[in-house]
Protein backbone atom coordinates (compact mmCIF):
# COMPACT_ATOMS: atom_id res chain seq x y z
CA UNK A 1 0.00 0.00 0.00
CA UNK A 2 2.56 2.70 0.96
CA UNK A 3 4.52 1.84 -2.55
CA UNK A 4 1.16 2.70 -4.81
CA UNK A 5 1.16 5.89 -2.18
CA UNK A 6 4.61 6.40 -3.24
CA UNK A 7 3.43 5.98 -7.03
CA UNK A 8 0.74 7.78 -6.98
CA UNK A 9 3.06 11.01 -5.21
CA UNK A 10 5.39 10.28 -8.29
CA UNK A 11 3.14 10.80 -10.94
CA UNK A 12 1.24 13.73 -9.58
CA UNK A 13 5.10 15.76 -9.66
CA UNK A 14 5.94 14.42 -12.91
CA UNK A 15 2.48 15.71 -14.38
CA UNK A 16 3.02 19.51 -12.97
CA UNK A 17 6.84 19.36 -14.23
CA UNK A 18 5.20 18.27 -17.78
CA UNK A 19 2.76 20.30 -17.63
CA UNK A 20 4.67 23.77 -17.31
CA UNK A 21 7.52 25.14 -19.68
CA UNK A 22 10.34 26.11 -16.99
CA UNK A 23 13.69 27.26 -17.52
CA UNK A 24 15.44 24.52 -16.56
CA UNK A 25 19.05 25.45 -16.17
CA UNK A 26 21.30 28.63 -16.68
CA UNK A 27 25.28 28.66 -17.09
CA UNK A 28 28.19 31.18 -17.29
CA UNK A 29 27.01 34.62 -16.17
CA UNK A 30 23.27 34.10 -15.40
CA UNK A 31 21.39 33.73 -12.35
CA UNK A 32 17.70 32.04 -12.09
CA UNK A 33 15.97 33.73 -9.93
CA UNK A 34 12.33 33.86 -8.52
CA UNK A 35 9.66 35.81 -10.82
CA UNK A 36 10.22 39.79 -8.78
CA UNK A 37 7.82 41.95 -8.85
CA UNK A 38 9.82 45.03 -10.13
CA UNK A 39 11.97 44.73 -12.93
CA UNK A 40 12.31 48.28 -14.05
CA UNK A 41 15.28 50.10 -14.81
CA UNK A 42 17.92 51.00 -11.96
CA UNK A 43 15.72 48.38 -9.89
CA UNK A 44 17.44 44.77 -10.07
CA UNK A 45 20.86 46.03 -10.74
CA UNK A 46 24.67 44.09 -10.81
CA UNK A 47 27.54 44.34 -12.99
CA UNK A 48 27.97 40.51 -13.07
CA UNK A 49 24.96 38.81 -13.36
CA UNK A 50 22.46 38.51 -15.97
CA UNK A 51 19.09 37.35 -14.24
CA UNK A 52 16.86 34.89 -15.40
CA UNK A 53 13.28 34.03 -14.62
CA UNK A 54 9.69 32.20 -15.73
CA UNK A 55 6.79 34.89 -16.82
CA UNK A 56 3.35 33.55 -17.56
CA UNK A 57 3.54 29.42 -17.88
CA UNK A 58 0.97 27.96 -20.18
CA UNK A 59 -1.05 30.93 -21.21
CA UNK A 60 -3.06 30.70 -23.96
CA UNK A 61 -2.51 33.87 -26.50
CA UNK A 62 -5.44 35.62 -26.83
CA UNK A 63 -3.72 38.09 -30.14
CA UNK A 64 -0.91 36.96 -32.01
CA UNK A 65 2.75 37.94 -30.47
CA UNK A 66 5.40 39.20 -33.08
CA UNK A 67 8.67 37.76 -32.36
CA UNK A 68 11.94 38.53 -33.57
CA UNK A 69 13.60 35.20 -33.99
CA UNK A 70 12.11 31.57 -34.31
CA UNK A 71 14.92 29.62 -36.01
CA UNK A 72 18.48 28.09 -34.61
CA UNK A 73 21.75 29.76 -35.46
CA UNK A 74 23.35 32.62 -34.62
CA UNK A 75 21.96 36.68 -34.42
CA UNK A 76 24.64 38.83 -34.60
CA UNK A 77 23.53 41.55 -36.97
CA UNK A 78 20.22 43.73 -36.92
CA UNK A 79 19.45 42.29 -40.42
CA UNK A 80 19.57 38.82 -38.59
CA UNK A 81 16.05 39.53 -36.98
CA UNK A 82 12.79 39.08 -38.97
CA UNK A 83 9.14 39.77 -38.14
CA UNK A 84 7.32 36.38 -36.95
CA UNK A 85 4.09 35.96 -35.52
CA UNK A 86 3.26 32.87 -32.93
CA UNK A 87 -0.34 32.76 -33.41
CA UNK A 88 -3.66 33.85 -31.11
CA UNK A 89 -4.77 30.20 -29.55
CA UNK A 90 -1.28 29.19 -29.36
CA UNK A 91 -0.48 27.88 -25.63
CA UNK A 92 3.17 28.81 -24.78
CA UNK A 93 4.77 29.54 -21.61
CA UNK A 94 7.53 33.26 -21.26
CA UNK A 95 10.28 33.53 -19.06
CA UNK A 96 12.15 36.93 -18.92
CA UNK A 97 16.77 37.61 -19.58
CA UNK A 98 17.74 40.62 -17.83
CA UNK A 99 20.88 42.88 -17.66
CA UNK A 100 21.15 45.93 -16.04
CA UNK A 101 23.93 47.78 -14.18
CA UNK A 102 24.20 49.99 -11.46
CA UNK A 103 24.12 53.61 -12.16
CA UNK A 104 24.05 53.22 -16.11
CA UNK A 105 27.97 51.86 -15.59
CA UNK A 106 29.53 49.46 -18.84
CA UNK A 107 29.37 46.45 -17.72
CA UNK A 108 29.96 42.51 -19.89
CA UNK A 109 28.34 39.32 -19.47
CA UNK A 110 28.34 35.72 -21.42
CA UNK A 111 25.62 32.92 -20.44
CA UNK A 112 23.01 30.93 -21.66
CA UNK A 113 19.61 29.21 -20.59
CA UNK A 114 18.16 26.33 -20.99
CA UNK A 115 14.29 25.60 -21.23
CA UNK A 116 12.05 22.76 -20.40
CA UNK A 117 10.55 22.80 -23.81
CA UNK A 118 11.48 24.02 -27.39
CA UNK A 119 11.65 27.71 -28.23
CA UNK A 120 9.14 28.80 -30.37
CA UNK A 121 10.23 32.72 -30.41
CA UNK A 122 12.62 35.68 -29.46
CA UNK A 123 11.94 39.22 -28.67
CA UNK A 124 15.24 41.15 -28.61
CA UNK A 125 13.42 44.55 -29.97
CA UNK A 126 12.45 47.31 -27.59
CA UNK A 127 11.88 50.77 -28.36
CA UNK A 128 14.69 51.59 -30.62
CA UNK A 129 13.57 53.39 -33.98
CA UNK A 130 12.88 50.38 -35.75
CA UNK A 131 9.82 49.66 -37.90
CA UNK A 132 7.64 47.63 -35.53
CA UNK A 133 9.74 49.22 -32.43
CA UNK A 134 8.40 48.03 -29.01
CA UNK A 135 7.96 44.60 -29.18
CA UNK A 136 9.44 43.87 -25.83
CA UNK A 137 6.80 46.70 -24.56
CA UNK A 138 3.84 45.36 -26.38
CA UNK A 139 4.03 41.97 -24.30
CA UNK A 140 5.22 42.83 -21.18
CA UNK A 141 1.82 41.51 -20.26
CA UNK A 142 3.14 38.25 -20.11
CA UNK A 143 5.41 39.23 -17.32
CA UNK A 144 2.74 40.44 -15.07
CA UNK A 145 2.42 41.43 -12.70
CA UNK A 146 6.26 42.07 -12.52
CA UNK A 147 6.95 45.93 -13.32
CA UNK A 148 8.77 46.53 -16.24
CA UNK A 149 10.22 50.29 -17.76
CA UNK A 150 7.92 51.03 -21.18
CA UNK A 151 8.97 53.84 -23.72
CA UNK A 152 12.66 53.56 -23.05
CA UNK A 153 14.94 54.39 -26.25
CA UNK A 154 17.20 51.19 -26.77
CA UNK A 155 15.38 49.03 -23.88
CA UNK A 156 16.27 45.98 -26.72
CA UNK A 157 19.72 44.56 -28.09
CA UNK A 158 22.19 46.46 -29.96
CA UNK A 159 24.04 44.17 -32.37
CA UNK A 160 27.36 46.20 -32.71
CA UNK A 161 27.88 44.50 -29.75
CA UNK A 162 25.23 41.82 -28.72
CA UNK A 163 24.84 38.56 -30.26
CA UNK A 164 22.54 35.80 -29.54
CA UNK A 165 22.31 32.04 -30.37
CA UNK A 166 19.30 29.48 -30.94
CA UNK A 167 20.85 26.22 -30.14
CA UNK A 168 19.77 23.62 -33.26
CA UNK A 169 17.36 21.88 -30.36
CA UNK A 170 15.69 25.07 -29.45
CA UNK A 171 16.13 24.69 -25.70
CA UNK A 172 19.13 26.42 -25.35
CA UNK A 173 19.57 30.57 -25.98
CA UNK A 174 23.10 31.58 -25.55
CA UNK A 175 24.01 35.04 -25.30
CA UNK A 176 26.34 38.16 -24.90
CA UNK A 177 25.53 40.96 -23.58
CA UNK A 178 27.66 44.58 -23.22
CA UNK A 179 25.34 47.62 -21.59
CA UNK A 180 25.47 50.76 -20.33
CA UNK A 181 22.20 52.18 -19.94
CA UNK A 182 19.54 51.42 -20.72
CA UNK A 183 20.87 47.51 -20.17
CA UNK A 184 20.03 44.65 -22.41
CA UNK A 185 16.68 42.48 -22.22
CA UNK A 186 15.29 40.00 -23.80
CA UNK A 187 11.66 38.02 -23.74
CA UNK A 188 11.74 33.93 -24.83
CA UNK A 189 8.35 32.20 -25.72
CA UNK A 190 8.44 28.57 -25.74
CA UNK A 191 6.25 25.61 -26.32
CA UNK A 192 4.00 24.39 -24.15
CA UNK A 193 3.04 20.27 -23.77
CA UNK A 194 -0.21 19.48 -25.20
CA UNK A 195 -2.41 18.55 -21.24
CA UNK A 196 -2.90 14.62 -23.27
CA UNK A 197 0.85 14.21 -23.66
CA UNK A 198 1.54 15.13 -20.11
CA UNK A 199 -1.46 12.79 -18.69
CA UNK A 200 0.47 9.74 -21.09
CA UNK A 201 3.62 10.59 -19.72
CA UNK A 202 2.26 9.84 -15.68
CA UNK A 203 0.54 7.15 -17.01
CA UNK A 204 3.09 5.31 -18.51
CA UNK A 205 5.08 5.81 -15.49
CA UNK A 206 3.18 4.21 -13.27
CA UNK A 207 2.22 1.12 -15.98
CA UNK A 208 6.53 0.71 -16.22
CA UNK A 209 6.64 1.06 -12.36
CA UNK A 210 4.16 -1.56 -12.25
CA UNK A 211 5.69 -4.47 -14.32
CA UNK A 212 8.71 -3.78 -12.34
CA UNK A 213 7.09 -4.41 -8.69
CA UNK A 214 5.70 -7.30 -10.52
CA UNK A 215 8.71 -9.15 -11.73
Amino acid sequence: MHRLIVLGVGASALLASVAGAAITGVAGDVQLIATPPDARIDVLTSSDWVRAWDEKQNFTLTAGVIVDAVSPGLYNEESDLGTFEVGAGTAISSHFIHFDSPGNTAAAATGAVRFSHKILGVIARGDNGQTLAGRLDRTDYLGAPTLYSDNVEHRGLEFSSDWFRISADRLWIEFHFAIEAPGDYMRVVTEVPAPGAAALVGIASLVGLGRRRRD
